[in-house]
């Protein structure tokens, strides 16, 4: 199969067809949520030097979860440069001389830039001078983002 995203209709042919047709497609993190609690269960094989896979079987598919440590760490290194260039345009905001509106706006352009997994981190307070972090947040999404342990 090319590199396409298939359709579940075109799925649906592929596993009615009476050759078998096997296919690897990327699965939603949506769907890949609803089998955590399978995922956390099963242990990880080694499969290559530096990737390990988890496999789990359910209604006929077979969900293949698959983790190196080396793409682990861009990923993190990623999620890091954004929070910090965040916590860096925060600051430069505060500095700043603004009415309220312009705020929103500036607020809105660096959360749209920061992505939603750094944003959910800061703990903002427009009448504060601080910038807390969310302990919480930051344990959540070192969890989510560490595919299911």
């Amino acid at each position: 199969m090319d590199r396409g995203i298939p359709t579940e209709e075109v799925l649906a042919e592929m596993r009615a067809s009476e050759t078998p047709v096997y296919y690897l497609v990327g699965t939603p993190r949506g769907r890949l949520s609803q089998l955590e609690q399978d995922f956390l269960t099963t242990p990880w094989a080694q499969v290559r030097e530096a990737v390990q896979v988890k496999l789990v079987e359910q209604d006929g598919e077979l969900y293949i979860l698959a983790r190196s440590g080396a793409r682990r760490d861009k990923e993190q290194a990623m999620r890091r440069r954004r929070l910090k260039k965040l916590i860096k345009r925060l600051h430069e905001l505060r500095q700043q001389k603004l009415t309220r509106d312009q705020l929103l706006l500036k607020l809105g352009a660096a959360r749209n830039e920061a992505g939603p997994a750094a944003w959910r981190i800061i703990d903002l307070q427009l009448s504060d001078k601080s910038l807390p972090l969310r302990r919480r947040g930051i344990r959540r999404s070192r969890r989510r983002h560490s595919a299911f342990n």
